[in-house]
């Protein structure tokens, strides 16, 4: 079946589609996994399109043939939330999809662009922090549990989450 939407790379003017999706996909997806009390002050956070990802020309968005943004998400050297990189090593960011878009193929169609071009920079495995709610579908890709950890996302503000590894 041929997909009803396309890939491409993401650019900073794209940050309120991007942040639109992130707004409206991440409450309806991830409320059977987090309490309200964790999640309302994660998402305030969470659902922001960051700047750097946007204009790092290693993120990207799946977009419908009626322009709708329907999944965003990326990779980085860079681990998340330091300038730290590791030869060989990339980091999963941000992935997203709009809840009426899951299980259509738009979030491996986004992971399979990034490992493809990650391969090309010399990248030989990736690493994901990956919310509760997401840990099956990395699995899917071929993602291994590593360990369960918090995500520090702001002062007084964290996540439970899973470190995934997956070689490439």
């Amino acid at each position: 079946m041929t997909p009803d939407y396309v890939v491409r790379v993401a650019a900073p003017e794209d940050a309120e589609r991007v942040g639109k999706l992130l707004a409206t996909s991440y409450p309806p997806l991830m409320a059977g996994a987090y309490d309200e009390r964790t999640l309302a002050p994660a998402l305030k956070l969470m659902t922001r399109a960051n700047p750097s990802l946007l204009a790092s020309g290693t993120y990207y968005l799946a977009a419908s043939f009626g322009h709708r943004v329907v999944g965003c998400g990326g990779w980085t050297l860079e681990r998340p939330g330091t300038a730290v990189k590791e030869p060989g090593l990339a980091h999963i960011r941000h992935f997203a999809t709009d809840a009426a878009w899951t299980r259509r193929g738009v979030g491996r169609a986004i992971y399979d662009r990034c490992e493809a071009d990650a391969r090309l920079v010399g990248v030989r495995a990736f690493e994901c922090y990956s919310s509760l709610n997401a840990e099956a579908f990395y699995a899917a890709l071929g993602f291994r549990r590593v360990r369960a950890f918090s995500i520090e996302l702001g002062p007084n503000v964290s996540l439970p989450a899973v470190l995934m590894s997956r070689k490439i």
